[in-house]
């Protein structure tokens, strides 16, 4: 596989920087994943179920608290892109950005630390562990303003293509994220140690990263003002991306609090172990797309372009998340088992089947997203969200009612298919040059879903791994020439 990912793959955007950049945030996405393979089993077997539910529910508090960077990290990080990568004009769009976001997460700490208990009591915490959670989640709440302001951060060195340095920071903080917990269950079996090197982690992160922007970019050395002139644009723009930050985490966490309320705390652990698998997995097209936005930005005003772009985007999805999704169809079930335990594997095999489809279908479904928010169009991701929510909500908690955790295993597969077809209908209403990667993003949609269903089927691991052994050679020899013909069509 080196070859085509350092010679095809990450030609297909045609400037040699972003196949570096590509390669990087590959990097990024992967250090965490590998570390959490090694670290999540020792913490889970430490902590007990119920503990260990408790703890994926305070990682995704402190996820879904990232909403309140009130959408200024996209927003710098596309004013930074078409502005050519930064200049005087950075200063004040840049301190701005920071002073609000650290506004809005000192307000929302402040809210999570008075609330904590009220959010513990919503869920199906265990009375003896109810003062202990409330305590992690207060822990938590210091951590928040840190975490809300680190996107203008990252926004600022993704606009000037310097992913090297944002996974120079990511690696680090995802050593003391995974490995800093496992030490700290060598010598408790409490939750709030644990909470508590996570949010230092988050604040160091967010240390690293402000020490890097002012060595990348000096002009932000100046002594922080806000500017009330350039607030105005930012929130216009980042208004809209708030509401699909605010209600995006809702749409990728909701079913677990839906697990907790309706199933058990100890059903949250068995569900979001095997969700946190296919969301690790989703970052590879994460990082794709990552790189894709600011690209997007540059080339905003040029409709033959965005769509080239948009068509490279979906290949790659096809090239590097495929494999992926066959992998955890094929053996997802016995991976669990090795990593987690024989409760682990019984309970989390079926919701992977159904989470693989999903896997592909939402990689794609970032490329038309980051699209249309680059070209200045945030308002139509953040309706659709809001007209999925209520939706979604409804489906996902009558099929938890009647099926459990593959219930909302069920529910997540659907929520995101619709979510891509909606998503690639806008991008070809706003470019319609854009057709040809609609097709093809249906076309691998339907595939990867199809190949799914012929795996799962198959009986045994031998003949699984040679059907994964046959796409895997399909797919080096069909990429070859599609990213050969990629790379020299971006390049004129």
């Amino acid at each position: 596989m080196a070859e085509p990912l350092e010679g095809a793959v990450l030609r297909l955007i045609a400037p040699r920087s972003n196949a570096r950049s590509i390669l990087f945030s590959l990097a990024g996405a992967g250090a965490p994943a590998v570390l959490a393979v090694f670290a999540i089993p020792r913490i889970a077997s430490a902590l007990g179920t119920e503990r260990f539910g408790i703890l994926t529910l305070a990682w995704t508090v402190i996820g879904y608290a990232n909403f309140l960077h009130l959408g200024l990290g996209r927003a710098v990080a596309r004013d930074t892109a078409e502005a050519g990568g930064g200049g005087e004009a950075l200063r004040p769009t840049v301190w701005t950005a920071m002073l609000m976001t650290l506004m809005a997460g000192v307000a929302g700490g402040a809210a999570l630390f008075l609330f904590a208990p009220a959010l513990v009591a919503m869920l199906d915490v265990p009375p003896a562990l109810a003062a202990e959670a409330t305590t992690a989640m207060r822990v938590l709440a210091c951590a928040v303003p840190f975490t809300v302001s680190t996107p203008v951060l990252i926004g600022v060195l993704e606009a000037r293509r310097r992913f090297d340095l944002v996974n120079g920071v990511v690696v680090p903080s995802a050593l003391v994220t995974y490995l800093g917990p496992v030490v700290a269950v060598t010598l408790t079996t409490g939750l709030v140690p644990l909470v508590a090197v996570l949010a230092a982690a988050r604040t160091a992160a967010w240390a690293g990263y402000l020490a890097l922007c002012l060595h990348e970019a000096p002009e932000l050395r100046a002594r922080p003002v806000f500017h009330r002139a350039v607030a105005r644009p930012l929130l216009h723009y980042g208004g809209w991306t708030t509401v699909s930050a605010a209600v995006s985490p809702l749409l990728v966490y909701l079913d677990r609090f839906v697990v907790g309320a309706v199933v058990s705390a100890t059903a949250v652990a068995y569900y979001s172990t095997a969700q946190e698998v296919v969301l690790r997995m989703g970052m590879v097209s994460g990082a794709v797309v990552g790189v894709l936005f600011p690209a997007f930005a540059r080339v905003s005003a040029e409709r033959g372009r965005l769509a080239r772009l948009l068509e490279s985007g979906v290949d790659a999805v096809l090239l590097l998340v495929l494999p992926l999704t066959l992998l955890i169809a094929a053996f997802g079930g016995d991976l669990l088992r090795l990593w987690m335990g024989p409760a682990y594997g019984a309970a989390g095999e079926p919701v992977l089947a159904w989470l693989a489809v999903g896997l592909v279908v939402n990689g794609l479904a970032k490329v038309p997203s980051s699209m249309i928010q680059a070209v200045g169009r945030p308002d139509l991701t953040a309706r659709l969200h809001l007209v999925e929510l209520p939706l979604y909500l409804g489906v996902l908690a009558a099929l938890v009612w009647r099926f459990g955790v593959e219930g909302a295993a069920m529910a997540w597969v659907a929520r995101v298919t619709a979510d891509a077809a909606a998503l690639y209908w806008l991008a070809w209403r706003r470019v319609p040059e854009s057709g040809a990667a609609v097709r093809r993003a249906v076309a691998t949609a339907a595939a990867g879903a199809v190949l799914v269903v012929v795996v799962r089927l198959l009986p045994g691991a031998g003949p699984r791994a040679l059907a994964l052994a046959a796409v895997g050679c399909a797919l080096l020899l069909a990429g070859r020439d599609v990213l050969r013909r990629r790379g020299a069509h971006l390049a004129a």
